[in-house]
């Protein structure tokens, strides 16, 4: 095992925030939790893959493209997908075409700004606040790159893009989500052969981009560093072909195609919005 492996406490129960059929689906594992995708990075910057050149490209170049946050998706791609999203959400009536908030003059209330022109001349009802007073609902969405070897990057990518849109839109209805990424996978010739990794991604008030999520959540995410990790962890002890994924209920996985009216309609019944 690598050194930069004896920092972790694998050995560590699930939190009790995930959900409770985790343990059934992987009752014995070794539990990698890493604090943030900054502590990811490092990890991942200390060790090599045993196949430099796979995804195409070298190693320490995919790094390099994580640590910059550069993503490989085009932006008319991504403008394509998320219309096709909204037209989706629209015509189930799951989302409205109106996106302008409607803003009134207020003494009292949530101030989003001041008019200056009132302020100035020493008038009480200069504080702008919105006409609808909301209520902020929360959701915690588990994002698994747990997938089989055949699925193509296209293919995740294009998962990723339209659950992004899908935020954006419950986002707008004040449904704010907490994005974390897991890894399990059953991997190891050793007795409690099962790996899970868990990294937090986006907090629930973060500013979420396709370009940020498509430069972490791509083929490289699981085939270079996820890899990486297994092969120097578990070393000799890796089975071939670097494990069998597992599909975890109450978690997106981006192998699979992605429903975003399904996924929708399942947030706001979860928060009861």
């Amino acid at each position: 095992m690598h050194k930069i492996f004896t920092d972790f406490n694998t050995c560590m129960p699930f939190p009790d925030v995930f959900p409770k059929e985790w343990n059934e689906t992987i009752p014995t594992r070794d539990y990698m939790e890493f604090r943030n995708l900054s502590h990811f990075i490092y990890v991942v910057s200390k060790i090599k893959q045993e196949d430099v050149n796979n995804c195409n490209m070298s190693y320490d170049d995919a790094l390099n493209k994580m640590m910059r946050g550069e993503s490989d998706f085009p932006k008319a791609e991504q403008a394509s997908i998320r219309n096709l999203v909204r037209q989706n959400l629209f015509k189930r009536g799951l989302i409205t075409e109106e996106v302008y908030e409607e803003y009134k003059y207020a003494v009292e209330g949530t101030q989003v700004g001041v008019d200056p022109a009132k302020y100035a001349a020493g008038e009480p009802d200069c504080i702008i606040t919105p006409t609808r007073q909301y209520i902020d609902f929360f959701y915690e969405l588990y994002v698994s790159v747990s997938y089989h070897w055949g699925i193509k990057n296209e293919a995740v990518r294009e998962s990723c893009a339209k659950l992004l849109a899908t935020v954006e839109e419950l986002e707008r209805q004040h449904v704010f989500i907490k994005i974390s990424l897991v890894f399990p996978t059953n991997c190891s010739t050793r007795q409690g052969n099962n790996f899970f990794s868990y990294i937090p991604l986006f907090s629930h008030k973060d500013i979420k981009s396709v370009d940020t999520m498509s430069a972490v959540i791509n083929d490289r995410l699981l085939r270079k560093f996820f890899f990486a990790i297994l092969e120097n962890y578990y070393q000799e002890n890796l089975t071939s072909g670097k494990g069998r994924p597992v599909e975890l209920d109450k978690a997106m996985n981006v192998g699979n195609e992605f429903d975003e009216v399904k996924f929708f309609e399942d947030v706001m019944q979860a928060v009861e919005a």
